[in-house]
């Protein structure tokens, strides 16, 4: 198989996991469900973020380290 499918699916499967994440985040049904969801949101997104920024940079090291092999 090639590696360039395996990153593909890779990234495929992190965006759509950050778009239902935001999907989620930003729903109405959430919103009126949970009024309190809007407090501390910084925090929040903050931490999200760098959760997705470490996911990345470590499937960059491993398929990279793959490539180079």
């Amino acid at each position: 198989m090639n590696v360039a499918y395996l990153i593909g699916a890779v990234v495929f499967v992190m965006a759509a996991g950050f778009a239902a994440t935001l999907a989620v985040g930003w729903s109405n049904a959430n919103r009126s469900e949970n009024t309190g969801y809007g407090s501390g949101t910084g925090k929040k997104w903050t931490r999200l973020g760098l959760i997705y920024v470490l996911c990345v940079a470590i499937v960059l090291a491993v398929f990279f380290a793959i490539l180079n092999r």
